[in-house]
């Protein structure tokens, strides 16, 4: 970039961008003569003090590299670049913290789930149903008229250890009377329904099998006296479902009951002498 400046332009003349003047050639002897490229006069000439004598320009050549730059942008600028970077920062902060939010709420919703989750397994775990055999009673004992086996009746209590939840029992329940793994009589649990924390006493009717009873049985059948003491063993399959608060119901499940229970004649129809029993669910 070539710029050029004169001497009159110094004390206040007009500012040129015309480009330098071509050196014009020395003269033959050798002799190099500058000349003025511009002659200025006094501009205002109703001055009426004397000009000054017209003095020659001056030309400086002055070379600036190109890549050097000299200009300053204005404040504005900063203002408008801290405004455009204001937001970013905004929005950075927006989406971590909906981030967090996010992850705070999936914690909190866990520990409300697992606290909901653990408090219904304290007061609403299921317990099995306890049985107790109370008597055992055997209906149409053979007799020389009557050959057939006869059937058995038995009465039972059972308890129902849950204080928030109603049992009913399934009329689809099968169960087995058994003399040493004899099958002496066979039928189906009745339909019933047992309250919360409570006790209930039903009666439970089998049928006796074909065949010929064991010599214990039919023994203990004919005493009357109470003397022939058997042993017997019941086992039962019983459905149920259960309810909360008597309106909520909870899954079905099936509960396997076997009571061993030693009487003192079945032809007497004593009370039981001893008896174990137990129940759990399938």
């Amino acid at each position: 970039m070539w710029i050029k400046r004169s001497g009159s332009q110094l004390k206040g003349g007009d500012n040129s961008d015309e480009p330098p003047p071509h050196p014009r050639p020395p003269p033959p002897d050798g002799d190099q003569i500058l000349k003025p490229s511009r002659c200025f006069s006094s501009r205002n000439k109703s001055i009426k003090h004397p000009s000054p004598p017209p003095t020659e320009s001056e030309t400086y050549i002055v070379q600036i590299p190109k890549d050097q730059i000299f200009s300053i942008p204005p404040t504005e600028n900063a203002a408008i670049a801290e405004r455009h970077r204001l937001p970013q920062k905004k929005e950075q902060r927006s989406c971590c913290n909906r981030w967090m939010c996010i992850i705070v709420t999936l914690i909190l919703l866990a520990l409300i789930i697992g606290t909901i989750i653990l408090t219904c397994r304290f007061l609403f775990t299921p317990k099995a149903p306890l049985f107790t055999v109370v008597n055992l009673i055997v209906k149409n004992p053979p007799s020389i008229r009557n050959k057939s086996n006869p059937g058995y009746q038995i009465t039972f209590e059972t308890e129902n250890p849950n204080a928030r939840m109603s049992i009913s029992y399934g009329s689809e329940g099968d169960a087995t009377l058994e003399y040493k793994n004899h099958k002496i009589g066979t039928g189906n649990f009745p339909k019933l329904d047992h309250d919360a924390d409570s006790l209930t006493n039903f009666k439970l009717d089998l049928k006796g099998t074909r065949g010929a009873l064991p010599d214990d049985v039919e023994t203990s059948i004919e005493d009357i006296k109470g003397k022939k003491h058997v042993s017997l063993s019941i086992e039962m399959d019983i459905p149920i479902k259960m309810k909360v608060l008597g309106w909520l119901k909870l899954s079905s499940k099936e509960i396997n009951v076997v009571c061993t229970f030693n009487v003192s004649s079945l032809g007497a129809g004593k009370a039981v002498l001893s008896q174990k029993c137990q129940s759990k669910f399938k």
